[in-house]
C-alpha cells in the first residue's frame, strides 16, 4: 500500500492513551504528524471529510490533556474498521470490531509497545498494547456509537482484545457484548466507530465491511448505510455506519 504521508507540524495531542509532544526524547508514537490526501479515497467532498482544526481531551493515568489544533489541520490518525455481528438463535449477542491503523501510526505503535525489532507480536506485546494504549479509549466509549432502535447504548466493557502487525499495519480486534434488547419485535442496530472531534478519521472498509456469524436462525440482515453525524467543531458530516435489522413488528 503506497504511503500517502507528508511531513506535518508536531502538536501536543493525545490518542489511545499516548501523549504526543514535540520533544525528541519522546517515543515515536508520541509524535503524530499530519497526513496528506495523495490520492486517498478519503479526499472526498469537503463536508464528508473536512480538513479543519479539532480539540481533543482525554485522560491518561488520571491526567487530562487538551489540545487545540490550528484551523487547517488534518486528522492525525486514520483507521479502517470492520464489524462482525455475533448472533444466537434469538438475538444479537455482540459485535467484533477490527481497527486497522495507517502505516505511520502502526509503525509508532510497533516501535513503542513491542519488545522486538521485527516479526509478529508476542502475547506480551499484545498485553502491553491493551494496557498502555487501548484501554484508555474506554473514556470515549471506545470510539463507538451503538444504537438500538435509535437509543444510544453505553459500551460497559469489551472482551477478547487481540492485535496483529501485518504488511506494515497494526490491527486491533475486540468484542463488544450486547444485551438482548428486552421486548420481542422489530430491531434495528446501528454500529459506528466515530470520533466526534474528527481528530481520528474512522472509515468503514470497502471490502466486506460487515460480516454475520450464526445469524441464519435470527434472519438478520446487515449493510453499510450513509448517514450524517454531528461533530463538535465541524458541524454535520457524512459517514458510513453498519445497520442491521431483524425480527417482526409485534
Amino acid at each position: 500500500m503506497p504511503s500517502r504521508w507528508h511531513k506535518g507540524t508536531k502538536k501536543h495531542v493525545l490518542f489511545v492513551g499516548i501523549p504526543a509532544a514535540p520533544h525528541d526524547s519522546q517515543p515515536v508514537s508520541d509524535r503524530l504528524s499530519s497526513r496528506g490526501d495523495g490520492g486517498s479515497n478519503r479526499a472526498g467532498a469537503a463536508r464528508s471529510r473536512p480538513r479543519h482544526g479539532a480539540r481533543l481531551a482525554l485522560a491518561v493515568g488520571g491526567v487530562a490533556f487538551a489540545t487545540s489544533l490550528p484551523a487547517m489541520a488534518h486528522p492525525h490518525v486514520f483507521i479502517d474498521y470492520g464489524v462482525t455481528i455475533l448472533c444466537d438463535a434469538d438475538h444479537v449477542t455482540g459485535a467484533r470490531i477490527a481497527w486497522t491503523f495507517d502505516e505511520m501510526y502502526s509503525a509508532s505503535l510497533y516501535h513503542d509497545y513491542t519488545n522486538r525489532p521485527l516479526g509478529p507480536l508476542s502475547r506480551s506485546d499484545i498485553d502491553q498494547l491493551e494496557r498502555k494504549a487501548f484501554q484508555f479509549t474506554s473514556d470515549r466509549n471506545y470510539f463507538l456509537d451503538i444504537r438500538r432502535n435509535g437509543t444510544p447504548q453505553q459500551v460497559k466493557k469489551v472482551t477478547d482484545f487481540d492485535a496483529s502487525y501485518d504488511g506494515g499495519r497494526m490491527t486491533y480486534r475486540f468484542t463488544v457484548p450486547l444485551e438482548s434488547g428486552g421486548k420481542p419485535g422489530a430491531m434495528v442496530i446501528e454500529i459506528a466507530s466515530f470520533d466526534t472531534e474528527f481528530y481520528i478519521d474512522f472509515e468503514l472498509v470497502k471490502r466486506a465491511p460487515v460480516k454475520i456469524e450464526h445469524g441464519d436462525k435470527l434472519g438478520i440482515a446487515c449493510a453499510p448505510k450513509k448517514i450524517t453525524k454531528a461533530t463538535t467543531t465541524f458541524g454535520p458530516m457524512q459517514t458510513t455506519i453498519v445497520q442491521c435489522s431483524y425480527g417482526e413488528v409485534s
